[in-house]
């Protein structure tokens, strides 16, 4: 298939991704179903809780991603004169299920402690909006990457749409769910940020490039309690009229994107890295990574992967990806690639 035939469909894919993500897209009443949980939790947690602390929001939401269907995800930030203990503490763990107690209480719909995960969770449906909500206590990392993401969204207006509609498709393939041992949509942005950085005519820059920081904003900040990371990154309106314009269509980038991963990356040599600019090689990535299928690396807290796919897993999303390349650059749109069935075994 040439290139012929991508130009003279990728108009039409621009404008369907356009359309969707604006469909997608949370709505006013969503954002202020949201922001008003936020309140009442923060308010249930004033008025119940011994300790001094602070709800904020992070991940899609408060990245400008989230649809009306999407999770809540909250960090309870303990009080100053906490943050200096140890959050791995058994007992930090136990406040979890002290919440849950409290949360059954005020009536919330399936509690549970989820103690499995990398970061321990507290799961809940709100009883009287639906919305599901995961909460974390004082792994504050993710505020980090949120507020990144956030600059990154904002940088460029076909990012957002790009971000909704590779979150629809990745759904709809059934290639978003890590505890089946594909990626999750986190790792899924930071693979679309790191494409967009690596273009011959960037789409995005490197936001903790050292050089474009300014001397006077301070890098550590907290991982948790009791671990120090560097959490700098510039401001975006500080470079934004400094960026070369990448002409390229959203379809286009799009079917780019998909390609790049689905055959042209190098999985065995290359590590993503959105921290130097988009890729590094697997030299420069912890050793531990050297047997693992694919190696995207946290932006902050660099030691984490945060591709957990198995081999077999990742065949699968290669091969879901080059089978779309193909449906877009034959015409048939972007209903042929959002119809949601099993991932494809391979």
């Amino acid at each position: 298939m040439t290139n012929s035939s991508l130009t003279q469909h990728a108009q039409q894919l621009t404008d369907d991704m356009v359309q969707l993500a604006q469909k997608l897209a949370l709505s006013e009443d969503g954002r202020q179903l949201r922001e008003n949980l936020v309140s009442r939790v923060q308010g249930i947690l004033n008025t119940e809780w011994p300790k001094e602390a602070k709800i904020e929001s992070f991940g899609s939401f408060a990245s400008g991603l989230a649809t009306d269907n999407s999770e809540l995800d909250l960090v309870i930030l303990p009080a100053l004169q906490d943050q200096g203990q140890d959050l791995s503490q058994p007992g930090r763990y136990q406040d979890l299920f002290v919440l849950k107690t409290l949360f059954l209480r005020y009536s919330m719909k399936d509690v549970e402690v989820v103690s499995g995960a990398r970061v321990p969770v507290l799961k809940f449906t709100d009883h009287k909006t639906g919305i599901k909500v995961e909460i974390n206590y004082g792994h504050s990392a993710g505020l980090y990457n949120t507020r990144m993401i956030e600059c990154y969204v904002r940088l460029d207006d076909r990012v957002q749409s790009f971000l909704y509609i590779l979150k629809a498709f990745v759904k709809a393939r059934g290639i978003n769910s890590p505890a089946l041992g594909t990626l999750s949509s986190y790792c899924y942005t930071l693979m679309a940020i790191s494409y967009f950085q690596t273009l011959l005519l960037p789409v995005l820059p490197c936001l903790q490039d050292p050089h474009l920081i300014p001397h006077n904003v301070g890098n550590p900040g907290p991982f948790g309690t009791i671990r120090m990371v560097n959490v700098a990154f510039t401001d975006p309106a500080r470079i934004r009229p400094c960026i070369p314009k990448n002409s390229m269509s959203l379809g286009e980038l799009f079917v780019g994107f998909l390609e790049y991963y689905g055959s042209k990356f190098e999985y065995k040599n290359a590590c993503v890295s959105i921290r130097c600019g988009g890729v590094i090689s697997r030299d420069m990535a912890p050793t531990a990574w050297s047997r693992q299928e694919f190696a995207v690396e946290d932006p902050f807290i660099v030691d984490f992967n945060a591709a957990g796919a198995t081999q077999s897993m990742m065949n699968i999303v290669r091969h879901e990806f080059q089978a779309a390349v193909q449906a877009l650059r034959d015409g048939r749109g972007l209903s042929a690639i959002l119809t949601e069935r099993p991932p494809y075994r391979v």
